[in-house]
C-alpha cells in the first residue's frame, strides 16, 4: 500500500454494496482503493448516517440500523502491538522508508526498580 501522506486515486465506486459487520448485514457505497491492510473503511458519511459513536478507549463502536436497532461492535482488547527487529528497521531505513520513534511514559506506573527492568 502507498506510504502515508500520498494521495490514492480511484475510478471505481461500488454503490449500495452489502457488507457484513459482526454478523449484521448493512449497506454502504464503497470506493475501491489499493490498500491491503484493510478490508473496508467506513467513512464519515456512513458513520453519520448510522449515528455511530466510536469509543477508542474501549475499542467499541455503537451504531444504529434504519429501524432504530442499536448495534455494538467490540474489537479485541489486549492486542499487543506488532514489533520489528532493529536489524530489519535498519534495512528499511536504508531503502528510504520513513521511521518514527515514540517514547511513551505511563505516569501512573512510577519508576521501576532495577530488578523490574527486563534484561535481554
Amino acid at each position: 500500500s502507498p506510504p502515508a501522506g500520498t494521495c490514492l486515486l480511484s475510478d471505481t465506486v461500488m454503490n449500495d454494496c452489502e457488507i457484513v459487520l459482526a454478523g449484521i448485514e448493512l449497506s454502504a457505497d464503497l470506493i475501491v482503493l489499493s490498500i491491503r491492510e484493510f478490508d473496508v473503511i467506513l467513512g464519515m458519511d456512513w458513520l453519520y448516517t448510522h449515528h455511530a459513536c466510536v469509543d477508542c478507549y474501549n475499542k467499541m463502536m455503537t451504531f444504529y440500523l434504519q429501524d432504530g436497532t442499536e448495534c455494538k461492535f467490540i474489537g479485541e482488547k489486549n492486542v499487543t502491538a506488532p514489533s520489528i527487529s532493529y536489524t530489519r528497521v535498519q534495512k528499511y531505513l536504508k531503502r528510504g522508508c520513513e521511521g518514527y520513534l515514540a517514547y511513551v511514559i505511563d505516569p501512573m506506573k512510577g519508576t521501576p526498580s532495577i530488578e523490574q527492568v527486563p534484561v535481554v
